[in-house]
């Protein structure tokens, strides 16, 4: 909000008295809260915090007075500089006090040309009144840009990016492990560095704390925190920071506790960070890598991806109970684990849900792996295949998998016409009893004795149910073509039932 010493000694009014920085220029820095011009040689009681004092040298020339118990008695009345003008009184700064200044770190600075105290005066306060006007400014700009983010319960990726932008530097929203869920204003890749042992030594709460001058302010309810917004750098203005992320941390909060689920930012972060990693053209591959290893995931591989066709938040909180160390999201229609090195999840770990898997050697093949696991898993539930304890690998589709990648193509659809309009064109009843003896005729590969288990009907039965469905379709079931044309039919017509599903998933 204040402007410093050194940036007083830059006006030009002090300029026209050709300044020189006789001692204490290590605290230059110090903020000059007004400016006073005294000559009495007991200052104390006669000062406030912040005042840089002028001098045309009364007291400095006066050999009664000791520079250092009146320069100690100006620091500890809240001076942070002491001005002493050249001229009627002082022809230079006696080298004592020059050196009592140097002792105490305290800026002494002579003018060597005479100016006016008065338009120094003048040029400080209309520039200290100038940044608290600035200051009020930019606080009542965030204000409104949090209040409206809060009001939208926008993404935590939305908010973060608002306040990189404020503050023109970049800041990271972190959980409770150090995982970074969002990431704005900057490189990912730089600015995600070692995130996890970086920042972890970076205090929370403390404005340019730590020995990285990080600023820092915890996100979440009082008992009940989940994360914190960092800012990765050091910063001139640590107040304007911490207006800046408190803000941020209320909006991300409110955020929270309007869906009824703090930890959604992390499955977000996640989801997001799969979405793109299907997305993102291999240019793009550091950043990737560099938000993978500050959400947990080991930059080496081997990885293992489990993929759950149409599964929902049941299933992602099972996988990721099963798998800690897991990233678990949903993308391109599954639900997704991504597993680093030789780890593999339980068989039972998704219940009766189909699933999908494949393996990645690096991170390079992994947007493949992901995509191929998704696929698996998704051409086999849209295919009828039953779950199985090992999960379906994209060697194990054949057929399925073929007609999944042509599930939208329109000669598989005029096929799947051709082939069932017979069956298709009658009431519901008699087509879904017809397209299900279809279905266990096509699976048990024509064996009447395997077709009657499936149906749970004597043998005879199963007999005059195969000739009841070739005779709705006006050809012999019994024929090896016809019935694989059949099960090609049946296989097009489930798997184009599915067109909700990516169509390169």
């Amino acid at each position: 909000m204040f402007t410093t010493v050194a940036e007083v000694l830059e006006l030009p009014v002090l300029q026209a008295g050709a300044p020189v920085v006789r001692a204490g220029r290590e605290a230059l820095g110090a903020p000059v809260r007004w400016v006073h011009v005294s000559e009495q040689r007991d200052p104390a009681g006669t000062l406030a915090t912040g005042v840089l004092v002028l001098s045309i040298g009364v007291v400095v020339s006066d050999p009664s007075v000791s520079p250092t118990r009146y320069l100690a008695a100006l620091r500890e009345g809240g001076a942070v500089a002491l001005v002493v003008e050249l001229g009627q009184h002082l022809r230079a700064v006696p080298a004592p006090w020059v050196q009592a200044a140097r002792a105490l770190g305290f800026p002494l600075v002579e003018l060597r040309r005479t100016v006016r105290f008065v338009e120094i005066t003048e040029a400080v306060h209309v520039r200290i009144v100038g940044r608290q006007y600035e200051r009020l400014a930019f606080a009542e700009r965030v204000a409104t840009v949090f209040r409206g983010l809060a009001a939208d319960a926008v993404a935590a990726e939305v908010v973060v990016a608002e306040a990189a932008e404020l503050l023109a530097a970049p800041v990271v929203l972190e959980d409770v492990g150090h995982r970074a869920l969002a990431v704005a204003g900057g490189p990912a890749e730089e600015v995600l560095r070692d995130w996890g042992a970086r920042s972890r030594h970076a205090p929370t709460g403390v404005p340019g704390g730590g020995p990285q001058g990080w600023s820092s302010v915890p996100v979440g309810r009082r008992r009940a925190r989940w994360g914190r917004l960092v800012v990765p750098v050091r910063l001139e203005d640590d107040e304007r920071a911490r207006l800046v992320l408190d803000h941020a941390a209320d909006t991300l909060t409110v955020a929270a506790l309007l869906r009824g689920d703090a930890g959604g930012a992390v499955r977000a972060a996640v989801d997001r960070w799969l979405e793109d990693l299907l997305a993102t053209a291999p240019a793009g591959e550091g950043t990737l890598q560099a938000r993978a290893r500050a959400l947990g995931l080991p930059a080496d591989g081997p990885y293992e991806v489990l993929a759950v066709a149409g599964g929902g938040a049941g299933t992602a909180q099972a996988l990721a109970a099963a798998a800690p160390t897991a990233l678990t999201g949903v993308a391109g229609g599954c639900v997704l684990a991504v597993l680093a090195g030789a780890a593999s999840l339980p068989p039972n770990t998704v219940g009766t849900a189909v699933a999908g898997a494949a393996s990645a050697a690096t991170f390079s093949e992994l947007s493949d792996a992901v995509v191929a696991a998704c696929r698996a898993a998704l051409a086999a539930a849209a295919t009828g295949a039953p779950p199985t304890e090992a999960p379906w690998r994209p060697a194990d589709l054949g057929v399925r998998g073929l007609v999944w990648d042509l599930r939208t193509d329109p000669a598989l659809l005029r096929f799947v016409e051709s082939e069932l309009t017979p069956v298709l064109a009658l009431g519901d009843r008699r087509r879904a009893e017809l397209l299900a003896d279809a279905r266990a005729f096509t699976e048990a590969d024509g064996v009447v004795a395997a077709f009657a288990e499936r149906i749970g009907v004597s043998r005879a039965a199963a007999y005059a149910r195969a000739d009841r469905l070739s005779a709705a379709l006006g050809r012999d079931v019994r024929q090896p073509m016809v019935r694989l044309a059949l099960h090609l039919a049946l296989l097009g017509r489930a798997a184009s039932a599915a067109r909700g599903a990516p169509a390169d998933a």
